[in-house]
């Protein structure tokens, strides 16, 4: 199963990447892929934490089953004003 993550904001700063293409061996979650994500870069683990994320343009919760082709989007929380 393969799946697009797409990166923005602190999270595109921190790791210097705005996507990258994911193979993976089953189906999982987004509460699972958010634990995958922690795992390779551990200098957005907070971040991800307070995300939202977006699949195929629609926001989803954690419990989200994804789907081979899906395009995952990996939003932090922006401040400002």
């Amino acid at each position: 199963m393969r799946i697009k993550l797409l990166y923005f904001s602190s999270i595109k700063d921190k790791i210097k990447r705005n996507s990258e293409d994911l193979e993976l061996d089953k189906a999982i979650t987004i509460g699972e892929l958010k634990g995958i994500l922690k795992e390779n870069y551990k200098e957005i683990a907070e971040i991800l934490d307070k995300s939202m994320f977006a699949v195929n343009e629609n926001y989803v919760s954690e419990d989200y089953q994804l789907k081979d082709g899906d395009t995952v989007a990996v939003i932090p929380p922006v401040s400002g004003g």
